[in-house]
């Protein structure tokens, strides 16, 4: 397993976990209001209704990701890495499933984009996690 020791090749880890939970947080509710805004005209269907209940758990996960970094708390990061990885695995089935349609080609390179970020943001968040002494499960 790959394992991180600064943010960014010069921050802490303490530091980035924290970074990482708050620009999650702020991405999350960008792609709330943008679904919000734009998916299906304004009246969102059961697809989107699901997407924003699971943006919403995972501005809950980021936000314990901040707590646990602050207070140096192991336990509380998990509900983040779990919900990470779930997010990983929806964003691959998704960009999967828009090659096989070929949608747009410019949104399907913003997904894999977006899928790296989130890998990253997974890997700061799992490396504090291991570096606090947390059970390595992978």
């Amino acid at each position: 397993m790959i394992y991180l020791h600064q943010f960014l090749c010069c921050i802490d880890l303490r530091i980035g976990a924290i970074a990482v939970g708050i620009a999650h947080i702020v991405f999350d509710l960008i792609g709330l209001i943008f679904v919000g805004i734009f998916g299906e005209s304004g009246v969102p269907d059961l697809c989107h209704k699901l997407f924003i209940v699971f943006m919403i758990i995972h501005i809950a996960s980021a936000a314990f990701l901040i707590y646990a970094s602050m207070k140096l708390l192991p336990r509380y990061m998990l509900f983040y890495i779990l919900c990470t990885m779930i997010q990983a695995m929806t964003m691959i089935i998704l960009i999967i499933s828009d090659i096989i349609l070929r949608i747009w080609y410019p949104v399907i390179i913003i997904y894999v984009l977006m899928l790296i970020i989130c890998l990253y943001f997974w890997l700061v968040s799992y490396s504090f996690y291991a570096a606090l002494g947390g059970p390595i499960f992978i």
